[in-house]
């Protein structure tokens, strides 16, 4: 899958963690970083030392206690919604990654076995087209589950 897709993912899983109105825009921010972190290691051992475990919770750990280091209210009172959207946006990029061809590493460095359903090759049409679907439905998901499709059908 493109890039672009994995951040727009990671993005929209970021407001399933988004406890207040104001954390929303935080949360999509988050998720979107965590959607694109994976890809970082294009150059080294790509889909093997980002897109495991391991790595999301060293990352995970990290930037929750990166978070408790900041002298601003605003992000030291909402740590845990701003890691777990960052590492739902990094979980659902592997997952979405596992759908590929080249599959994912999921249990590196404890395993280089590939695992994944891989069915799509990342640069097709269809592996886009899925992605825009997973998107989709996440949007549609998060809308119901946090009441604003309701507000939007009362208002529209």
């Amino acid at each position: 899958m493109h890039r672009s897709i994995h951040v727009i993912i990671g993005a929209i899983s970021g407001l399933f963690f988004a406890s207040k109105l104001y954390l929303i825009p935080l949360c999509l921010i988050m998720g979107g970083i965590g959607g694109y972190i994976p890809d970082f290691d294009l150059r080294f051992g790509h889909r093997k030392s980002l897109h495991n475990l391991f790595s999301v919770l060293i990352g995970g750990i990290g930037l929750y206690l990166l978070l408790n280091l900041f002298p601003l209210n605003l992000l030291r009172n909402n740590v845990w919604s701003l890691t777990l959207s960052f590492v739902a946006g990094w979980l659902l990029h592997i997952c979405c990654d596992s759908l590929t061809k080249r599959g994912v590493y999921i249990i590196w460095p404890f395993s280089n076995r590939v695992y994944g359903l891989r069915i799509f090759r990342s640069d097709s049409l269809a592996s886009t087209a899925m992605g825009f679907i997973i998107a989709f439905i996440l949007l549609l998901s998060w809308l119901i589950y946090s009441g604003a499709l309701e507000l939007l059908i009362k208002y529209l």
